[in-house]
């Protein structure tokens, strides 16, 4: 359940609290809006149910989930794909309810989950500003008021009349931050859709959000980009299988955050379904260290690194003809560098034949 109390709020200088939050789905099933004509039609037909139907599976997305966030605080929410991230907000933006536990929320709260979240294709870019600033509470004045610098950040200016469905995805999504930070909402939840912008827009978002915060607003921020997590928020919260496994600075929190994922690199290379080849030669981990050999979570521009390739080989495999090829992406998969043992070192016709071996790429900046 949700609950608001201003007044409890401002003696506990609360922003957010939940308390045991759990939200469970059923695996292989859409669970829609049900009445009670639904409960009833269940409870008279459970009896009779085969027992392997009663007994469906379940997922809990969360899973006893509990801590406080204080108002002007910018805390990061990190974790795996499936920890419960986007769950969490969504349930915290009363887009879907909790199955149990108590979310408290104390304030008005702006939402940017996903491309397009409250807008309607059809109206224009000027009419969505003004329904999104109306589904927030603002007045039409105080929307009015705004509405210069948020097209302005927005870079939107000469589409504003233009329906929203022409826009691309990097203008909705441009748009949909202006409006959720410009109408100053007290609390701002921000899922991982700023990665879609262009870096000028991503560094202009990060600032506007500690902006925000240092206004004496909140700020709920999801990323997978632990370097965005390092700069923008203090606190971090660890998610893993929609438990807390941290809550604390972010430099721990990012720090186990990566060692977790190392731990289980040889698990998620395994489970690949797009693997292919004669397994001869299998990757089994890789990761990223600094000269020194220590574990880098997020490197910082112009910081040397070291990719880190560990792989198995059988008594059989010829490693005199070896070649590793690490690509590295941006967000959407379009290459920006690619390191070849052919091209970037003396090769790898020396590396040893034994289970768990060691690739490395040459340093780069």
């Amino acid at each position: 359940m949700w609950s608001d109390s201003v007044a409890v709020a401002r003696e506990r200088e609360l922003a957010i609290r939940t308390e045991g939050l759990r939200k469970r789905y059923r695996v292989g099933r859409r669970e829609g809006y049900r009445v009670l004509r639904d409960a009833l039609a269940d409870s008279i037909r459970a009896p009779f149910r085969p027992r392997e139907e009663r007994e469906d599976r379940f997922v809990w997305a969360l899973d006893d989930v509990s801590f406080d966030v204080g108002r002007g605080e910018i805390v990061g929410v990190i974790g795996p794909n499936g920890a419960g991230k986007s769950t969490l907000l969504k349930v915290l933006s009363r887009i879907t309810e909790p199955t149990e536990g108590q979310a408290e929320l104390y304030g008005r709260v702006g939402s940017l989950l996903e491309i397009g979240t409250g807008f309607h294709l059809e109206l224009t870019g000027r009419e969505n500003v003004f329904l999104n600033g109306a589904i927030l509470g603002m007045r039409r004045a105080e929307i009015a008021r705004k509405l210069d610098d948020i097209v302005e950040f927005a870079g939107v200016a000469r589409f504003l009349d233009t329906p929203l469905k022409f826009f691309s995805s990097g203008m909705q999504v441009r748009l949909g931050f202006a409006v959720a930070a410009f109408l100053e909402p007290e609390i701002l939840v921000v899922d991982e859709v700023l990665t879609v912008g262009d870096l000028s827009f991503q560094e202009r978002s990060l600032g506007k959000m500690k902006d925000v915060a240092s206004g004496g607003r909140t700020v709920l921020f999801v990323s997978h980009t632990m370097s965005s997590i390092l700069a923008l928020c203090p606190r971090s919260i660890l998610l893993a299988s929609g438990k807390v496994l941290f809550d604390g600075p972010s430099e721990e929190a990012v720090a186990r955050y990566v060692e977790a994922s190392r731990m289980s690199g040889g698990s998620w290379l395994d489970e690949r379904t797009s693997r292919t080849g004669t397994g001869t030669v299998r990757v089994t981990a890789l990761r990223l260290e600094d000269a020194d050999g220590n574990l880098v979570a997020a490197p910082g521009s112009g910081d040397a690194v070291r990719f880190v390739l560990e792989y198995e080989a059988n008594e059989h495999a010829n490693l005199s003809e070896l070649v590793v090829n690490i690509v590295v992406s941006e967000h959407g998969g379009r290459g920006l560098l690619s390191l070849m043992s052919q091209v970037s070192g003396a090769g790898l016709k020396d590396a040893p034949p034994a289970a768990a071996s060691r690739a490395s790429s040459r340093s780069c900046r």
